[in-house]
């Protein structure tokens, strides 16, 4: 993928994701660049995340954790990649529950496309902090927004669905259990501890 490869997918991502997922699936990457480029977007992920945390202090103690992470970038990509890689697993199991036929490798190089564009944005934000400090704030609001929005329309892209409010519902339904599910988890294995009783 040329660099002018690359721009014009992100306009396509923004303007018709779900053409946009259809391109990227239709390029038939080998397994090992999909995982490849998982790898390059939580590294580049991690260390802006870094930079973040280098540049800007931490206004609050729940701030003040997410700093000591991002002081840790390795540990930060690893906790990036065992997220993308769970919810592309996601993305395509419970799609194939409801009569997808999604693979999860198209999954995965969809939830890597999608951390490809929030490094953008990200990366976005970044200089908006140091240019325009009041308006870095609703741009991270906006990136929840497109992280949603896009997680959507590939899901649509990827299992050949139709409605939009469905699957809205099934991922917002599958983000509750799932996330019930790895709390149950974490606490068990002491990651976390258990909420009181």
């Amino acid at each position: 993928m040329t660099f002018d490869d690359f721009k014009a997918l992100v306009g396509l991502s923004f303007r018709n994701p779900q053409g946009a997922a259809q391109v990227l699936m239709g390029q038939n990457w080998p397994v090992q660049a999909r995982w490849m480029a998982l790898l390059a977007a939580v590294s580049v992920s991690a260390l802006l995340a870094w930079l973040a945390g280098a540049m800007f202090s931490a206004p609050s103690e729940d701030g003040a954790q997410v700093i000591m992470l991002s002081r840790q970038p390795m540990v930060l990509a690893v906790m990036q990649m065992v997220a993308i890689v769970i919810a592309a697993g996601l993305m395509s199991g419970v799609g194939r529950m409801f009569g997808g036929a999604g693979r999860f490798e198209d999954a995965l190089l969809l939830t890597v496309w999608i951390e490809v564009l929030l490094l953008l944005v990200q990366a976005a934000q970044i200089v908006l902090s140091l240019v325009l400090p009041s308006t870095a704030g609703l741009l991270g609001i906006a990136a929840m927004a497109l992280f949603l929005w896009l997680t959507v329309q590939f899901t649509k892209a990827l299992h050949g669905f139709h409605s939009s409010l469905k699957v809205t519902m099934g991922l917002i339904g599958t983000a509750f259990v799932a996330g019930f599910v790895l709390s149950l988890l974490a606490a068990a294995l002491g990651i976390m501890p258990e909420m009181p009783q």
